[in-house]
Parts: structure tokens; sequence; C-alpha cells
């Protein structure tokens, strides 16, 4: 095997690992479920457009609409996202990550980013 191929699967390996580790190995905050929820919520208020509710649930790869809305709820009651009324029409919900999230994530997503970088180096 490529020795290329094995040190990416073991960077990739390592990320989720530090992902675990970034929530406490918690065992509801499964990376393929909450990644694009989090993930998503983070980039989409970085570029000044916070995703909504419904846009949330859309950018979630599975679960029903019930399980994607309770996620979000979940990431709510724990304190990782914040529920907004839209400023334009007070109608839509937009949601947002919590100064809690976006130093977990930013640690998280630095320390990943120093791994990579050293193993293609």
């Amino acid at each position: 095997m490529n020795d290329d191929i094995i040190m990416w699967a073991q960077a990739l390996e390592d990320y989720a690992r530090d992902w675990d580790a970034t929530f406490e190995n918690r065992p509801d905050y499964f990376t393929q479920e909450f990644w694009y929820l989090l993930v998503g919520c983070m980039i989409a208020n970085w570029r000044g457009r916070p995703m909504t509710i419904s846009a949330a649930c859309q950018a979630m790869k599975s679960g029903s609409n019930r399980t994607r809305e309770e996620r979000i709820k979940r990431a709510v009651d724990d304190g990782f996202l914040v529920k907004e009324r839209t400023a334009d029409d007070g109608r839509a919900t937009i949601i947002k990550p919590t100064p809690m999230l976006e130093e977990r994530m930013r640690a998280h997503l630095e320390r990943t980013l120093a791994a990579v970088r050293a193993g293609l180096s």
C-alpha cells in the first residue's frame, strides 16, 4: 500500500479521535451526525449568513426531519448552538455557534490541521 495513503488514513483516524475528545467522548455527538450541523453553522456564521433551522436540517445527511431537529435541540441544550429570531421580520429562526463551540472547534481544527501538515512535511 502507498505510504501516503496510509499516512492519510491515519490522519483521518486521528481527526475522528480528536473530534471525540473535543466533545468529551460523549457517545451522542457522533461525527457523521453532528459534523454537517456544527461545522455548517460555524462556517455560515463566519460568512455572515447564519443558517436557518430549515437550512441546518437540510445540511445534515441522515435522519428524519424530527431526528435532525432533535440534534439541533440537543446542541442548543448542551450550549453549542443558540437559536435567534431574524432581525428582518422576526419570523425565521436562525442558529449560531456559541463561544464555547467556536473555541472547541477552532482548537480541534487547528490541532488536526497541524497534524496533517506535520505528516505531509
